[in-house]
């Protein structure tokens, strides 16, 4: 036992604050920077959050070599599921080499290890957090920018035009779409690729902004609420089922866990909060409840595509079934949009691929429930139940679009893993350090 809590001290003097600081320039790089932004050739692996992670790859080589930084202990879950993915992706590489793939997909297949390659130091960079504060403030910076995002939504929402499509950087460039409509809503994307990753995002950051909102520490009304109302309204904004089964999985998941006295307040403000909607935003809740009768009722052309895709995979399936034909290969250009992650990777990496990407989502959500039964403080619980709700959340919507073709929100899932991973290693060396045993 002395011999862990020395292990402990000694791996927190000596962890610096050199993989706060790269993971908070990612963060706001990944947020804030249109992830549209990219360099010709690359496509959505050329943007400048994957350019920065790639640099800090290299840090990360070199300092481990020189063993200025090691992973925390108690983190292995996140780095065997990344190893588990980047296994996945080289079989499926392989497969597309042995097949007589065209020129795109041989260019595509090698942009995906060039995405592969990027995720790595993210997730390796996050387990080697050992401090619960440096934890905290990397959720802060993610739930502030994630506001910052989601009210710029609003304004597109609002002023119904694109206040992100002006926006260059010397050597890339923005190949954004215009802002599409549904009924008599326009609906806003912000920095995001599309109004689905956009969701999706609001999604991830809603259970973080609660915790800090209800956390004492916080003072003031507007510091702890207003990126709780701009993130879910803005959710809401885009116009889509995504975002709406995004927030309720977020509420599911987290009301359980929350004390009494919380709940009333809470289903108050919520009710509130529905029954002005039809005077703020009139139609808006008719048209969101149209998109589920329709889909339940023969469906939208959304849903249709969807169905359609699903009937006619199995016949690219059934020529690689376990190792697919290769990630990043099945391009819409060529072939057609999956609009399901899971559908995607499966033609892509077979079985072993869509195993690879259910347990990146499962790590995520392990590692915060088991995190937040070793915790004794409540704010500190209540972040891991964020990290099992953003994990389910991921497990539900990845069947709504290929989630993993999208920077913004592939990289936030292999962000989150990560920090969930570093989350429950603090929480066992917390149960050490109180003299229990972390089993």
């Amino acid at each position: 036992m002395l011999r862990r809590l020395g292990a402990i001290y000694t791996s927190r003097r000596s962890a610096g604050q050199g993989p706060v600081t790269i993971l908070a320039i990612y963060i706001v790089l990944l947020l804030l920077i249109p992830s549209r932004i990219v360099l010709p050739g690359l496509g959505a692996t050329g943007t400048l959050a994957n350019v920065f992670i790639l640099a800090a790859l290299v840090w990360y080589g070199v300092s481990w070599l020189m063993r200025r930084i090691t992973p925390a202990l108690f983190t292995r879950a996140p780095r065997l599921a990344m190893f588990f993915f980047a296994v996945a992706v080289l079989l499926s590489y392989i497969a597309a080499a042995r097949r007589d793939s065209s020129a795109l997909e041989s260019s595509a297949a090698d942009r995906a290890l060039i995405q592969l390659l990027a995720w790595f130091p993210v997730v390796l960079i996050s387990t080697s957090l050992r401090d619960y504060a440096d934890l905290d403030r990397l959720l802060r910076l993610f739930v502030r920018c994630a506001a910052v995002v989601g009210f710029v939504a609003i304004l597109e929402f609002l002023f119904k035009t694109s206040l992100t499509a002006w926006m260059s950087i010397p050597g890339f460039s923005n190949s954004g779409p215009e802002l599409i409509s549904r009924g008599s809503f326009v609906r806003p994307t912000s920095t995001a690729a599309n109004t689905l990753e956009l969701a999706t995002i609001m999604a991830i950051a809603l259970p973080f902004a609660l915790q800090q909102g209800f956390n004492p520490v916080r003072r003031g009304v507007l510091r702890q609420w207003l990126p709780v109302v701009i993130i879910a309204l803005s959710a809401v904004m885009t116009v889509s089922r995504t975002s709406i089964i995004g927030l309720a999985i977020v509420f599911l998941t987290l009301l359980p866990t929350w004390p009494a006295k919380r709940l009333l307040p809470t289903m108050g403000a919520l009710t509130v909060g529905i029954g002005v909607s039809p005077v703020v935003l009139p139609g808006l809740a008719g048209t969101v409840i149209g998109l589920f009768s329709a889909m339940f009722n023969g469906g939208d052309n959304s849903t249709n595509s969807r169905t359609a895709t699903s009937a006619v995979i199995s016949t690219y399936f059934n020529e690689r079934p376990l190792t697919g034909r290769g990630y990043g290969t099945f391009l819409p250009l060529m072939y057609r949009y999956t609009d399901n992650e899971y559908l995607l990777a499966l033609v892509e990496m077979g079985i072993v691929g869509v195993a690879a990407v259910v347990v990146i989502y499962i790590v995520c959500l392990h590692c915060g429930g088991a995190g937040r039964r070793r915790f004794a403080d409540l704010a500190r619980k209540e972040t891991g139940q964020g990290f099992a709700a953003v994990g389910l959340v991921m497990l539900v919507v990845t069947a709504t679009f290929d989630t993993l073709s999208f920077p913004m929100v592939a990289g936030s899932s292999f962000l989150m893993m990560g920090l969930a991973g570093a989350y429950l290693g603090m929480a066992r060396q917390d149960q050490l350090l109180r003299g229990e045993p972390s089993l």
